[in-house]
């Protein structure tokens, strides 16, 4: 099945790190994990995470950020989340458990992951309580000058 990036709907390309498969958008960078694999990631070392690195280069350009439009899950069209990964934030589905990275964000979320003693899916499931435990804004507090 092809994925399509969440960002610029390119088709995502299949690459392989030892054993580990992974979805690439070569337009604008992104990164797609499935299930389990930012975890077996998080557990590789040396030229294998660089060669990754390296497929994922940041071409210059404006860090991304978040937004209030909402994308669909390239595995399984459900609605993505954005959550706070560490220092980034990622696009999660809730269903399929899959992650998106944009460019540049691996390894701010590669850090929050290793050594730690709760799986990325405790992580991310945290950071998704998180943001639907904030009130939804209702509009009466803005201030329009």
């Amino acid at each position: 099945m092809l994925l399509c990036c969440l960002k610029c709907t390119s088709v995502l390309e299949k690459a392989r790190i030892e054993d580990i498969e992974v979805d690439l958008c070569s337009s604008c960078g992104g990164l797609w994990l499935d299930h389990g694999e930012a975890e077996r990631l998080s557990k590789k070392m040396g030229s294998e995470i660089d060669r990754l690195r390296k497929l994922l280069r940041d071409e210059g350009g404006p860090p991304p950020v978040p937004s209030d439009l909402t994308a669909n899950c390239p595995a399984c069209t459900s609605v993505v989340k954005e959550v706070s990964l560490g220092a980034v934030t990622v696009e999660y589905c809730p269903r399929c458990k899959g992650i998106f990275m944009d460019r540049g964000e691996f390894d701010g979320a590669l850090a929050a992951v290793t050594g730690q003693k709760l799986t990325v899916a405790q992580l991310v499931a945290a950071a998704v309580a998180e943001v639907e435990a904030q009130p939804e804004p209702t509009g009466e507090d803005v201030d329009l000058g």
